[in-house]
C-alpha cells in the first residue's frame, strides 16, 4: 500500500484555495438489483468492504463533538476538516486492505486555528474505501471514525449510489440522515438550507448542526458535497440591500470552515465539478452567491457549465441547484418568482435551451429549498425543458411544505409529497438509469421512481 501525500491547511479560507481537476450498498455489500436488465449484462457493483474500523483510543465525545468531515473526493484525494477543543492534534488514515484495514498516513502536531483543522489528503487509490480519525495530543483521546470512498477513475464504470437533503432548521436530531449513515453511500449532497444562520451567529450556527446526530451520523459515513442556498447567510437577501456585503463574506466564510469543499474555477468558488468516472459528472452550482446585476447565476458560471456540459462523456450529468428549475407556476403561481429560476427566464431558457439543442444526455437536475418532495419535467409539454427531468429533495428537517398536498396534479409532475426525507439515487450506467427512492425519518422508503434519463 502506498504512502499518501497530504497538505495541512490552517484555517478556513485554505481549502477554498484547492483547484478541483474536474451503488448504495448496505455495509459493503452488493447493492440491491435495479430492476429487469431486459437482456443487459448486468453493470458491475462496488466491491465489498471491511468492517468498520476501530482504531485504538476511548472516543471523547466532548473535544471531539462534531466528528471528521470529508469533502469532495476525487480518484486520488479528499479534504478533510473537523472542530475541536483540543489544543494539538493529529490525523490518521487508513485504507481497506483485504478484510481489514492499514495505515497509510499519520499527521502529527497540528494546531486548530480557532477550533478548526483542515487538511488534504493527496495520491490515494481510487474508488477505494478509507477511515480517518483525529486524536488529542496524548494518543489516547480520539475522535469517531469518518468512513469515505475515494471517486472512481477516469475510466471506472460501475454502480454508482449517493445521497441528497436540503434545509435542516427543525426536526433535530434529523433522523432521515442517520438512515442515510447506515448504507454507506459513495457520496452525500448537501443542497444548502443546512444552517439556518439569518440571525448573523454563522460560526455558532455550525458548531450546532455539525454536533447534531443526524447531521454528524451522515458525515462520519461517506464524503460530502456541498452547496449553499441563502439561510447561510440571511433569508432571501439581496446584494442591494445595506451591510449584506459583509454578512455574505462572513456567512462563505464560516460555510467553507464548517464543510471541506474544493474551490472551484471561478466566482464565488462555490461552483465546481467532481467526477466518478464514466459514470457520471457532479455539477454543483452555486444559484445563491452570484446574484447580482440581474442575473440568477453569474456569466461566468454559465458560460463555464455550458461548456462543460457539452464537453462531458460522463454517462449522467448531475446539476445540483439549491432552487429547483423546474416550472412552478401551476402550483405557486407568481408567488416568491424572483426566488426561482423562473424568475430569471432567459438565462432558464438559455441552460435548458443548450441542454435541448445540443441533444445534451443523461442531465439530472436536483434541488432542494422548497420543503417537500417532487420528481417531474422541468417543463409542462411544450416547453424548452420538457424532456428534462428534476428531482425535489428534503427537507431533513425544516417543517415540511404541506401546501402541495392540496394540488391535484398534472401530466408534468409525477410525484410530490410533503415529509422529511433524504433521497437515494441509484445511477445504473448499464441501464441508462437513476433509481430515486426517498427515506423518511424511520428508515423505510415512502416512494420509489426509476427515471431514463
Amino acid at each position: 500500500m502506498r504512502i499518501t501525500r497530504r497538505r495541512v491547511l490552517v484555517g478556513g479560507a485554505a481549502l477554498g484555495a484547492l483547484s478541483l481537476v474536474g451503488g448504495c450498498d448496505d455495509g459493503g455489500k452488493a447493492p440491491a438489483d435495479t430492476g429487469d436488465t431486459g437482456g443487459v449484462p448486468a453493470t458491475p457493483v462496488r466491491a465489498a468492504e471491511p468492517d468498520a474500523w476501530v482504531p485504538d483510543g476511548t472516543e471523547d465525545t466532548e473535544a471531539f463533538a462534531w466528528g471528521v468531515q470529508v469533502g469532495d473526493a476525487t480518484p486520488s484525494g479528499a479534504l478533510v476538516s473537523f472542530r475541536t477543543t483540543e489544543a494539538a492534534v493529529s490525523v490518521v488514515l487508513v485504507a481497506a486492505d483485504g478484510d481489514g484495514w492499514v495505515e497509510v498516513d499519520r499527521v502529527e502536531g497540528l494546531t486548530p486555528d480557532v477550533e478548526v483543522v483542515q487538511l488534504a489528503f493527496e495520491g490515494l487509490a481510487a474508488d477505494t474505501a478509507y477511515s480517518v480519525v483525529a486524536y488529542a495530543a496524548d494518543g489516547a483521546r480520539r475522535s469517531p471514525v469518518t468512513r469515505f470512498r475515494t471517486a472512481l477513475p477516469a475510466d471506472g464504470y460501475r454502480v454508482v449510489t449517493f445521497g441528497a437533503t436540503s434545509c435542516l432548521r427543525d426536526n433535530a436530531p434529523w433522523p432521515a440522515l442517520s438512515h442515510a449513515a447506515a448504507e454507506k453511500l459513495d457520496f452525500f449532497c448537501l443542497l444548502g438550507d443546512t444552517v439556518y444562520a439569518d440571525a448573523g451567529d454563522y460560526e455558532g450556527s455550525w458548531v450546532t448542526a455539525l454536533s447534531t446526530a443526524g447531521l454528524r451520523d451522515v458525515t462520519a459515513s461517506t464524503s460530502i458535497l456541498a452547496t449553499w442556498d441563502d439561510h447561510e447567510v440571511a433569508n432571501n437577501y439581496s446584494f442591494d440591500e445595506p451591510g449584506i456585503e459583509e454578512k455574505f463574506v462572513a456567512g462563505l466564510a464560516a460555510f467553507r470552515r464548517a464543510l471541506p469543499q474544493g474551490r472551484g474555477p471561478g466566482g464565488t468558488g462555490i461552483w465546481r465539478k467532481l467526477a466518478w468516472g464514466t459514470v457520471l459528472e457532479v455539477f454543483a452550482l452555486d444559484c445563491r452567491g452570484e446574484r447580482r446585476d440581474g442575473n440568477y447565476i453569474s456569466p461566468e458560471q454559465m458560460a463555464w457549465l455550458k461548456a462543460e456540459l457539452s464537453a462531458s462523456t460522463a454517462r449522467f450529468k448531475i446539476l445540483l441547484n439549491s432552487v429547483p428549475i423546474t416550472d412552478l407556476s401551476d402550483i405557486f403561481g407568481p408567488a416568491e418568482l424572483d426566488d426561482r429560476w423562473e424568475g430569471h427566464p432567459d438565462q432558464r431558457a438559455d441552460i435548458l435551451g443548450h441542454i435541448r439543442d445540443n441533444a445534451i444526455p443523461g442531465v439530472l437536475w436536483i434541488s432542494g429549498d422548497v420543503h417537500y418532495a417532487q420528481i417531474g419535467r422541468v417543463d409542462p409539454a411544450g416547453g424548452v425543458g420538457e424532456d428534462q427531468w428534476e428531482v425535489f429533495v428534503g427537507p431533513g428537517g425544516s417543517t415540511p411544505n404541506y401546501l402541495v398536498e392540496a394540488y391535484v396534479g398534472s401530466e408534468q409532475y409525477s410525484m410530490m409529497f410533503a415529509k422529511w426525507n433524504f433521497a437515494r439515487f441509484t445511477c445504473d450506467p448499464g441501464l441508462g438509469t437513476i433509481h430515486v427512492a426517498y427515506v423518511g425519518d424511520d428508515g423505510a422508503e415512502l416512494a420509489t421512481m426509476t427515471l431514463s434519463v
